[in-house]
């Protein structure tokens, strides 16, 4: 189905923060956003805390980790950066984002898959306790479309 092959490209964030926080999910309190309009909230899997697609594959998705190693938010996204561009991905850009009152970066990233360019953008926040990451990604051609709307959907990020 679109929206679970659509979710491969989010898989490689997982990876990193499983990597880097030795796979510890944590028990910490619910994240909270606001699903974009066009996009149908999903079951939860793989460890994410939320997931939506569109009808044509783009998807967003959030986990959220133990800061475990205690880490700040350079570690974080520096490490998640590293594992991304190990697997392929070329970063294009970086931006400070924020949500809830929390200050985090986003990177924007491009891969190609099936002969096709895909976007995937990472966010990531990172509180004493929890390391919050909001995946959003699918084929460039289609999700260029929804930028806009990710960006207000990231931005409605309560961490909690």
């Amino acid at each position: 189905m679109f929206a679970a092959n659509s979710l491969r490209f989010v898989r490689p964030a997982l990876l990193a923060m499983s990597l880097a926080a030795a796979g510890a999910l944590t028990g910490c309190s619910a994240v909270h956003i606001t699903t974009p309009p066009g996009f149908a909230e999903l079951d939860k899997a793989d460890g994410y805390r939320y997931r939506a697609s569109n009808a044509e594959g783009v998807v967003l998705a959030v986990r959220r980790e133990k800061n475990d190693p205690s880490g700040d938010l350079a570690f974080w996204s520096g490490a998640v950066d590293a594992e991304l561009r190990r697997a392929g991905y070329t970063a294009l850009e970086a931006h400070e984002v924020a949500a809830g009152g929390i200050k985090g970066k986003q990177i924007r990233y491009a891969i190609r898959r099936e002969g096709r360019e895909h976007a995937y953008w990472v966010s990531v926040f990172v509180t004493k306790k929890s390391v919050v990451t909001v995946e959003a990604g699918g084929d460039k051609e289609l999700f260029v479309h929804q930028e806009a709307a990710i960006l207000n959907a990231i931005s409605s990020l309560d961490i909690g």
